[in-house]
């Protein structure tokens, strides 16, 4: 009986690592998954809750206007749409 308690417990880390593991890698990919794992990220590094946060901030914020070098917005009627100025 010893040995199957010994046998359970040992073969259990593996798997449960695994476990964590998958996850992982199916979360990045997915790109899901953030507030699961953040708690993980934030014990082997604390600074990527910070860099988490600011990710969050670029992506909800609008986009600016354009550079003083980039080329002008060109604006195409649609050919589905009513044309500009109807």
């Amino acid at each position: 009986m010893e040995f199957w308690g010994a046998a359970a417990a040992l073969l259990s880390l593996p798997l449960c690592l695994a476990g964590f593991v998958w996850f992982a890698v199916r979360a990045r990919r997915g790109g899901g998954g953030q507030s699961l794992m953040s708690p993980f990220e934030e014990i082997w590094d604390p600074i990527a809750h910070r860099t988490n946060i600011e990710i969050q901030r670029e992506a909800k914020r609008s986009p600016q206007a354009p550079a003083p070098g980039d080329p002008p917005l060109v604006l195409r009627p649609r050919l589905d749409g009513p044309a500009i100025g109807q």
